[in-house]
């Protein structure tokens, strides 16, 4: 018994920072299986640590006592002799106990690399950010006109190399002619309030006016035919479109 105990005081009396980081250094040293823990042995070097640390006058904690009784009351249940039927049904007493210790392994191993970084990094040192300023000193300069014009002409070319290839195209979509529907259905209306009727191309040429004129002219009639104002005839397809006024019709919505 001395000799165990010798023993135990020269590998087991350290510190250690709770009674899971006691039991986690005994699976350890004695290549348990964590997922199978022997409880007599584990038990027996437990208690057997606490006994040295109490025969050196070594302060212990409480939670070492607590779990000193966890194991016993464990090993207990093991020991006690129980019926086949009951054993199967209730769980294993190790299983708790197995699930702090791997818990708590997760933690011990996520902190060794903590602790790690912390020693990595306790070599990099930070400069904290400062104001920084600048006396700007104005300096009279003295310019020819020539230069002046130079400087000029490099800033244009500068520009013009800046500007989209693209602009030319943008400046003709803004160029484009803008024709009123709703002024180009009062001018056909006008051009039926003194005669019955008249010929498409008479009024919208496009030799005489543009695209964008001709177009709305056509969309212009349709519209009003839509309203019941004019009735449109044509005999055959791409003949001479002719526009017939509605006599009351017209004269109402011109008054409008």
């Amino acid at each position: 018994m001395e000799s165990s105990l010798t023993k135990a005081c020269t590998i087991k009396i350290q510190n250690f920072e709770g009674p899971l980081d006691l039991l986690f250094h005994l699976i350890e040293k004695n290549q348990f299986n964590i997922y199978d823990i022997p409880i007599n042995d584990i038990t027996d070097q437990y208690m057997e640590y606490l006994f040295v640390a109490q025969k050196l006058d070594l302060e212990i904690a409480s939670e070492f006592l607590v779990m000193a009784a966890t194991l016993l009351h464990i090993k207990s249940r093991l020991l006690l002799p129980e019926k086949k039927e009951k054993r199967e049904e209730e769980p294993d007493p190790r299983e708790e106990l197995v699930i702090r210790l791997m818990e708590y392994k997760k933690y011990k191993e996520f902190s060794a690399v903590l602790k790690e970084r912390e020693k990595q990094w306790a070599t990099v040192y930070y400069k904290l950010p400062e104001v920084m300023e600048f006396h700007r000193e104005e300096e009279p300069l003295e310019l020819s006109v020539e230069e002046l014009k130079r400087v000029y002409f490099d800033l244009l070319k500068k520009n013009m190399k800046k500007a989209s290839p693209d602009a030319p195209k943008m400046e003709e979509i803004v160029r484009q002619e803008k024709v009123s529907l709703k002024g180009t259905m009062r001018e056909v209306v006008r051009a039926l309030l003194n005669r019955t009727f008249f010929r498409f191309t008479e009024l919208f040429s496009i030799k005489k006016r543009s695209k964008a004129e001709v177009v709305s002219g056509f969309l212009a009639i349709l519209e009003l035919s839509k309203l019941d104002r004019v009735r449109l005839e044509q005999e055959k397809q791409l003949s001479e479109i002719l526009v017939y006024r509605n006599s009351t019709e017209i004269k109402v919505w011109e008054e409008d």
